[in-house]
């Protein structure tokens, strides 16, 4: 027994070390589409432009907002790639969970997208106040009509096709779509109206109007 207590103080060091490589860290095999589409994001109502990918064997695309190291996109080019991903200690409550990274490029190969990014963009129903935030410059304030309860919230995007009118509460149909810029090189998200659902003159703020169930909008943004 006096004999096995060296041996196993030698091998402490070895077996901690083998724990802590022991990380959950692995390679997996992505395909990432020649175009872009859109995912949301946490905070606010706001969507990002996202690869698409096929992972692994699966025959499914996905949209993925994860940044990929040593990743180029380039546009009309279908790519497969070699990724590793590793688990981040502690991420913080709003970042990624794990890091990405290109180990090798396996193929390159010019390609129309083999499937349609508006798949990836939801369309959904929203409900525009009748006056605008009081910011720089002037955004909507809306209600996310998905939730139940929804409460008035600044929307700083333009939308596209929509035509505000003071002192109207509007509910329309808005749909996010990635749109490639060639001055930039780069997708930026728009939103279109794809459809005015109703409009009423009313005052979306409260107070005197008896139809606006004592709604009030939260302080101004500066």
């Amino acid at each position: 027994m006096k004999a096995f207590r060296p041996l196993l103080l030698l091998l402490l060091p070895l077996l901690a070390g083998a724990c802590e490589k022991d990380d959950s860290s692995h390679t997996e095999i992505w395909t990432v589409a020649p175009e872009k589409g859109v995912t949301g994001i946490h905070t606010g109502f706001g969507h990002v432009p996202a690869y698409l990918l096929k992972k692994g064997s699966s025959a499914t695309w996905e949209a993925s907002a994860e940044t990929i190291a040593g990743f180029r996109f380039e546009r009309g080019y279908e790519k497969v790639v070699r990724v590793r991903l590793e688990p981040i200690a502690n991420p913080p409550a709003d970042g990624p969970g794990r890091r990405c990274t290109m180990v090798q490029e396996l193929s390159r190969t010019p390609a129309a997208c083999a499937v349609d990014p508006l798949t990836f963009s939801p369309e959904y129903e929203i409900l525009v106040a009748s006056v605008l935030a009081d910011a720089d410059p002037a955004v909507y304030w809306i209600q996310d009509l998905r939730y139940d309860s929804p409460e008035w919230l600044p929307f700083p995007w333009k939308i596209e096709g929509f035509d505000f009118k003071p002192g109207y509460e509007t509910r329309l149909r808005i749909r996010p779509t990635a749109r490639y810029d060639e001055s930039t090189d780069d997708y930026t998200v728009h939103y279109d109206m794809t459809r005015l659902c109703a409009e009423e003159q009313r005052n979306s703020e409260g107070g005197s109007d008896p139809l606006s169930n004592g709604r009030r909008f939260p302080a101004p943004r500066p």
